[in-house]
């Protein structure tokens, strides 16, 4: 696929989602300014470790990640029957499909991701760098892993949101209780052990997506 090919299809497909992404980081702005901001006092080095871990991650990674698989789900067939017909017709391999597609949520949530950032930033209380890339990392991951729902249904879809929604729970735990328990050696474990989850789970997942594009008629 040519960079031209591409960047007319991802922007035909933010074009169409213009509404949906809008509303997306008007959300997260709202989110992440009114999330909690503070944890009670807590005199164990650990429990307050495993505290302040869940302030900075638990909001961007959980919310986000809904984002990013809301947005995947309706790159479906269906809601734009123009752009599904103009894509199938197009002499596209199925995986350069996937990726021109993929980029789609992949972008929407980076967006609402970064609007969630700057409204914690506003409020004084913005995640520390680290932190932010772990839960971008998640919010990736999880829209990859939904992309695949799109092209199935019944059960098999229920299945696959399922398991979209038990990859950022999984990326949580890992970069939330991997380093306390650790013996508190710093960040080292818990950020390489997550964001070695995530990139594996992505990468997998965006090429099961685009060997079932290769197999299946959206039209």
């Amino acid at each position: 696929m040519t960079a031209r090919a591409l960047r007319a299809l991802v922007e035909a497909r933010l074009g169409a989602e213009r509404r949906a992404i809008a509303f997306a980081c008007a959300t997260a702005a709202v989110v992440g300014f009114i999330q909690p901001h503070g944890i009670m006092t807590i005199t164990d080095p650990l429990g307050a470790d495993i505290a302040i871990r869940s302030v900075w991650l638990a909001g961007p990674m959980f919310f986000c990640s809904t984002i990013a698989i809301a947005i995947a789900l309706v790159q479906g067939p269906g809601r734009h029957p123009y752009l599904d017909a103009s894509e199938s017709s197009a002499p596209l391999f199925g995986r350069e499909l996937a990726r021109a597609k993929a980029l789609v949520p992949v972008i929407a949530s980076l967006l609402a991701a970064f609007v969630y950032w700057f409204a914690q930033f506003l409020t004084g209380f913005a995640a520390p760098p680290t932190f932010f890339a772990l839960a971008l990392a998640c919010v990736l991951a999880s829209g990859l892993v939904a992309l695949n729902a799109t092209v199935r249904s019944g059960v098999a879809k229920a299945v696959t949101i399922a398991l979209a929604g038990t990859v950022s729970i999984c990326a949580f735990v890992l970069a939330v209780y991997v380093d306390p328990f650790a013996k508190q050696r710093g960040d080292a474990i818990g950020v390489a052990s997550e964001l070695l989850f995530c990139a594996i789970v992505g990468f997998f997942a965006l090429r099961e997506y685009g060997e079932a594009l290769a197999r299946y008629d959206p039209v």
